[in-house]
């Protein structure tokens, strides 16, 4: 898709965008009777995380584009998955309160431990979806820039 930008910042995700991109792991979410809900979810984010639509802006336009979007479509599917378990097709998920889980006689225990800490990315680890992004928004170059920043300041 060709970059388009809207008030200065890559076009918001959609809730085709976000069936095109993640359909196989939400095949339940494929009626449009689930439109609402996969819209509420992507407005939740973009009000959760509105640094993300700046994070790559050093970067030239398609790839801030590109990776903004990325990003917001895997913190979408972070979101639906975590409020929606039973919509996601073969994904565990970490709700903070599931500790240990029998699956087919295999005990598996989580470890949920730093949930609750000074750092509320860490909730973007409770399942793959979250770890995608949050290892995506780890390596923005920004980021890098800001920590230099502080040591040469």
């Amino acid at each position: 898709m060709d970059a388009t930008f809207i008030n200065g910042v890559p076009m918001r995700i959609t809730v085709f965008d976000f069936r095109r991109y993640h359909l196989q792991s939400f095949a339940s979410l494929r009626e449009s009777d689930s439109d609402e809900l996969i819209a509420d979810a992507i407005k939740t984010i973009y009000t959760m995380f509105p640094g993300v639509e700046t994070a790559w802006d050093m970067q030239e336009r398609q790839i801030w584009f590109d990776k903004t979007r990325l990003a917001y479509l895997w913190l979408t599917a972070w979101l639906i998955a975590d409020q929606y378990p039973d919509l996601v097709s073969g994904i565990l998920s970490i709700d903070g309160l599931i500790k240990r889980k029998k699956v087919d006689g295999v005990d598996i225990t989580f470890n949920t431990e730093g949930f609750d800490g000074d750092n509320p990315l860490l909730w973007l680890k409770s399942n793959r979806f979250g770890r995608k992004a949050l290892m995506m928004l780890g390596t923005v170059p920004k980021r890098a820039l800001l920590r230099v920043e502080k040591y040469v300041s």
